[in-house]
Parts: C-alpha cells; structure tokens; sequence
C-alpha cells in the first residue's frame, strides 16, 4: 500500500470520525424523571462518589465540547472513578429547570451547566464558579484534569444569616426574569437551529445577546454578593425587552 494511499485512508478516516462526533447526540433524549436523579444521587452515595448533573443541549457548541472532552479514554475512565454522570437535555430552554429546582437552586444561567453535588447533604458544591464552563470548547485538556480531577468540592455552608436570606431572595428574583428571557428566546432559537440556521437569524441574535448580558450580570452580581459578610445595596437591573409590554 504506497504511502500516498495511506495518507488519503487516515484522512478519510479523521473526516469520517469528525463528522460522526459532529452528530453524536450527546444530550437528545437524556430527560431522566427526579426519581432517576435521585436513584443515581443514591448510587453516588454507595460508591463514594460526587455525582456530577449536565444541563447541556446539542445545539450548544459548549456543551458539544464538554463531551467531547469527556469521551477522551483517559478522562473518562477517570471521571468515572469519581463522579456518577447525569446528562439533561435542556431542549430549546424548556427543560432542566426542575431539576436545578431539586437541587436548590432556582434556575441556570446558560448551556452547559455542570453542578456537582455532595449525594449525601444534596448541596451543589461548585456553584460559585460552574458558570466557568458554558465557556467548555475555550479550555485545554490541562483546564479539565485540574478542575474534575484535582479539585475538591466541598458543600459551601448553609446560608442563614439575614443578608445571606436576603441574597437568596434576591437571586429568586432575577432568576424568574431570566426564566422569562429564556421562555422568549427559544421559540426563536428553535427556529434558528431547525432551519439551518437561516431563518431568523437577526432577531434571534437581538434576543440572544440581550439576555447573555443579562443573565451573566445577574449570576455575577449574586456570587458577589454571597462573599460580602455585610448588606450593601442590591442591584437593580433596568426592565428587559421581552418584560416590556408590546402592541404590535
């Protein structure tokens, strides 16, 4: 076989590989019921484990990547020695948020969102920073052997102290607006993907742009105000465009 030849199999074969990785759908059908989570928060329990649940969709580049970074033979065998893995397919934002719900916190605020969670209290333990991977596809092999492998994860304290409340209260808040951008924007972002995106291209990427701005503001300013022993002035954010009341 001349080398020439091999060289065109092996590219053919990564062409091949590529576009197959391109379809695997990673989080299509993975809509598992609270008593399923339960079952496998259970099973984390007797194993020893963290168990780790992803809000991801297969539209999402990010979350895309997170798996794909995840099936690598080394990575994987690894996670699995120490997280029991429940994927979520949050579909077009119509999905998902009952599971946060479960777990105590009232909503995500973008794709992926990867909470990783003590079995045994239920307390997400990386809230403060599981923002870091709706950016998944941005970090190298490296980033993901220190954060799932090398870190610890420890359930924060409760929050009990009036401010802390108050925080908890105000996030409440925000994260019904943030639902409501999401309820607006997946019509749109549905449209967009299942026409190749071709279709409503330009009031999608409006929409989009508005509410990422909006929902890394809110995320942001909450884990900011978690770290402050003392009340300070909470935010206030200027009313949205899909809470503005339109005629037409």
């Amino acid at each position: 076989m001349s080398f020439r030849f091999l060289v065109l199999i092996t590219l053919l074969l990564q062409s091949t590989a590529a576009l197959a990785s391109a379809d695997t759908p990673y989080f299509s059908g993975h809509t598992p019921s609270l008593a399923q989570i339960t079952a496998a928060q259970q099973q984390a329990q007797r194993e020893n484990k963290l168990l780790m649940v992803i809000l991801g969709a297969d539209w999402c580049h990010d979350s895309r990547a997170l798996m794909q970074n995840f099936t690598d033979e080394t990575l994987h065998r690894q996670l699995a020695e120490r997280f029991v893995m429940v994927r979520v397919d949050v579909s077009y934002f119509d999905q998902g948020d009952g599971v946060t719900e479960h777990f105590q916190q009232p909503t995500f605020y973008g794709t992926p969102t990867v909470m990783i969670i003590d079995p045994h209290s239920g307390q997400v333990t990386n809230k403060a920073d599981w923002q870091h991977w709706t950016n998944a596809a941005s970090y190298s092999s490296a980033d993901y052997q220190a954060y799932f492998l090398e870190q610890s994860f420890v359930a924060p304290p409760q929050a009990s102290s009036p401010w802390q409340q108050q925080v908890t209260a105000f996030e409440q808040a925000q994260a019904k607006r943030v639902e409501a951008g999401f309820a607006a924007v997946g019509p749109l972002l549905k449209t967009y993907i299942e026409s190749d995106r071709t279709e409503g291209a330009a009031a999608f990427s409006q929409l989009w742009r508005e509410l990422g701005k909006f929902r890394n503001q809110v995320f942001n300013d909450v884990q900011r105000l978690r770290a402050l022993e003392e009340p300070v002035a909470l935010p206030e954010y200027p009313a949205q465009s899909w809470e503005v009341h339109r005629d037409d």
